[in-house]
């Protein structure tokens, strides 16, 4: 074991104890910790002996560094530490310390038992697929144009509505009339496409879903497709705009901006425990088999 990156967002969730306890198990087993700088700082605030530590503030610091990342928070910090956990091929682990969290699976009170099983090699990889963009002209720096969760495509001003010419390997798939239009991958089946009418895929799926926002059309609903071909869309709008974001980081574009998706050439590893399986997450939380009557 190299050492070991710790992204974060520090929540109200966070428990210090707990962390400070961990970091003295990292030491004891010669494990070295590298922290998120801006993480670091929060912390350091109330523990000053994490100024000893490494710090880091992009990938590059820590390539070849470490051999596992963890990410404490939700959702959103597993999102961002993603962004440059993929790229250095380095598995990541994520710690729960927010609201719902589908991919911060760990609790905080778990985190020395579950390093150790880590440590001793008691995991398995799970590989999550991730969608790149590109566009025409560019609009995402090279390192960044790929999403985990999904790729949206919406409205840039709240009163109007957009178009959206969708393709399949050069096929139309159909034109939207929508608030906009959601990409997703199938870790992204539980986020933003769901809470728009989306289907949930497992995992391993080899797919990609596209779910409309608002259509207007009750007709249109989300279209599950492989994964293995390209997607290219095109836009119109009376603002003569659109958003894109991916996993939340948006940008508006002039409407005549060409877009391809397709499969990232890479994938995002996830060192998964023994104990915790995908279904057992959705039942979490989702509150699946609860009924609410006898609260």
């Amino acid at each position: 074991m190299k050492g070991i990156a710790l992204f974060g967002r520090w929540t109200a969730q966070v428990n210090p104890d707990i962390l400070d306890h961990w970091r003295l198990f990292l030491r004891e087993e010669g494990v070295l910790l590298w922290i998120e700088e801006s993480f670091a700082q929060v912390w350091s605030q109330r523990q000053p002996a994490i100024g000893e530590l490494p710090t880091f503030c992009r990938g590059q610091e820590i390539q070849g560094q470490v051999s596992l990342a963890f990410v404490i928070g939700g959702d959103g910090a597993f999102l961002d530490a993603a962004r440059v956990v993929a790229l250095l091929g380095v598995p990541l682990v994520g710690i729960h310390a927010g609201r719902l969290g589908f991919l911060t699976e760990i609790p905080q009170q778990a985190l020395i038992s579950a390093t150790q099983a880590l440590l001793t090699g008691q995991y398995r990889l799970e590989g999550r697929s991730l969608l790149a963009i590109t566009t025409d002209p560019a609009v995402f720096q090279p390192q960044e144009a790929f999403a985990l969760n999904e790729v949206t495509f919406s409205k840039a001003v709240t009163a109007e509505m957009i178009l959206v010419d969708v393709y399949l390997n050069g096929e139309l798939i159909n034109t939207y009339w929508a608030d906009g239009v959601i990409v997703a991958t199938p870790t992204g089946s539980t986020a933003y496409s769901l809470a728009c009418g989306g289907p949930i895929l497992t995992p391993d799926c080899q797919n990609f879903v596209i779910t409309p926002m608002a259509p207007h059309s009750l007709t249109v609903r989300p279209l599950v497709l492989p994964d293995d071909g390209v997607l290219t869309l095109s836009f119109q709008s009376r603002t003569g705009q659109v958003q894109i974001a991916l996993d939340g980081r948006s940008v508006a574009v002039p409407q005549e901006t060409l877009v391809a998706l397709r499969r990232a050439a890479f994938d995002l590893k996830i060192a998964k425990l023994p104990t915790h399986s995908y279904f057992q997450t959705l039942r979490s939380r989702l509150s699946w088999g609860v009924d609410r009557r006898e609260r």
